[in-house]
Parts: C-alpha cells; sequence; structure tokens
C-alpha cells in the first residue's frame, strides 16, 4: 500500500489518468527505491513490472551480440518503465538501467495487465505514450545520424534536465560514451566545446548546466519533435 497516495500526482502520466482509472491503479502500487545502476529489466528476461517514477532518470540501452551498447531512450516521471508489458511482450532485447536514483511506484505486470483490460481508457493513455517514447527512440536514431556529438550531447542535457529537475547531474564521461555511442575523448572534447559557450561545467562525474538556452539553440532540430507530441497528447 501506498504511505503517501499524494505521490501518484508527482508522475506527469497518472496525473494525465481519468480519475477511475488512478483508482483502479493506485492500491496495487508498491514504492521502490532505486540507486544507480539499479537494473529493472534485463535483455530477453521477462519483464515483470511496470515502474511510474515520481523521480530519477531511466535509461533505456540496446545491446548487440558483441556487447556494443547505445541508449535508444530515457524515461522519468513524464512517463513509465515497462512498455512491452501493455504491448503484451512478455521480454525484449533491450535493458533499462537506473542513470540517476530516484522513487518509483511499481506495479506487478499481471496487476497492470487486469487493470487495463478493465479500462480501455487506461490502455489508451498508456499506449499515448508507449507512441511518444517511440517517437523519442525515432528522433534518437535521426540524431546520431544527422548532427554533430555536440548538438546530440546538447539535446542529451535537455532531456536529462526535463526529467529531473535540477542543473546538476552526476554522470561519468565512460557512461556518456555509452549513451551516445561515441569514443571517450569524443565526449571530452564536446563537453569542452559547451563549457566554452558557457552552456555548462564539466567536472569529474558531474556536469552542471548553467545556461538552458543556449543548450536548446546549439541543439537545434536535434530537441524538441518527442516533447512536443509528448504535450500534444498527454500534458
Amino acid at each position: 500500500m501506498l504511505a503517501n497516495p499524494e505521490s501518484l500526482v508527482e508522475n506527469t502520466l497518472l496525473r494525465a489518468l481519468a480519475k477511475a482509472d488512478l483508482e483502479l491503479l493506485k492500491s496495487k502500487f508498491e514504492w521502490a527505491d532505486l540507486v544507480m545502476g539499479d537494473v529493472l529489466y534485463q535483455a530477453h528476461k521477462p519483464v515483470e513490472y511496470a515502474y511510474f517514477p515520481v523521480s530519477g532518470i531511466y535509461s533505456v540501452i540496446a545491446e548487440n551480440a558483441d556487447g556494443v551498447q547505445i541508449e535508444t531512450g530515457l524515461i522519468g516521471r513524464e512517463g513509465f518503465v515497462g512498455i512491452p508489458i501493455i504491448l503484451f511482450v512478455d521480454s525484449t532485447p533491450s535493458q533499462v538501467v537506473v542513470l540517476a536514483e530516484g522513487r518509483a511506484l511499481r506495479i506487478s505486470r499481471i496487476k497492470l495487465l487486469n487493470a487495463i483490460r478493465k479500462s480501455p481508457s487506461l490502455s489508451t493513455t498508456l499506449l499515448r505514450f508507449a507512441h511518444t517514447f517511440n517517437v523519442q527512440v525515432s528522433q534518437t536514431a535521426l540524431s546520431n545520424g544527422h548532427f554533430t556529438i555536440n548538438q546530440r550531447l546538447a539535446r542529451w542535457l535537455l532531456m536529462c534536465q526535463d526529467r529531473a529537475d535540477s542543473h546538476d547531474f552526476l554522470i561519468t564521461h565512460k557512461f556518456l560514451a555509452i549513451m551516445l555511442a561515441v569514443r571517450r575523448a569524443g565526449i571530452t572534447e564536446a563537453l569542452s566545446y559547451l563549457e566554452g559557450k558557457k552552456a555548462i561545467r564539466a567536472m569529474r562525474g558531474r556536469i552542471i548546466v548553467l545556461n538552458r538556452a543556449i543548450l536548446e539553440d546549439m541543439a537545434g532540430g536535434a530537441y524538441g519533435v518527442p516533447e512536443q507530441e509528448y504535450k500534444r497528447l498527454l500534458a
């Protein structure tokens, strides 16, 4: 049972639900306290729970047979982790890891599926989020293939800030290299470039956003499409 039911509305997607749909879910949630590096579900393993974050950032990572990894999307309190469940898929080739620690409302696969079978409107809202996440994944592919590393890093920092409501992020060069699929030397150069533009301050294992407007200008068309689609359908 929830210790603090008001926390439900700290997740924007839950806040977008009809009152009856929220009532259908809220007694089925339990708290999960998550720390950086936790794996919420692994590739090719059963997805047993969905997580509705009230804080923290969660990274969806694709990996090939050779162990090469790349981030395909970010999820925070605007949505939920566990899209395969509502698509009636028991596992996925991707994994989800905790990028920034936080809390989430957890619900089992069976309980969530029972709820969406009872409520078409709940299913519709969750599927709309799945659509907006798919748009984000598509834009990530576009960014990786078309935009510069500086633009991609600016976009990624903006997306993190959207989900964390913070200017300060704990992140290593090594992890950033995985997220953006570039060499660590490329990350170092991109961070130095953004720092020179007074957009950020980069320290060992930490990045502070100094000027969001500069990041938005630098990201250009790499940022904004999924965000607008989310506002159109769910805000």
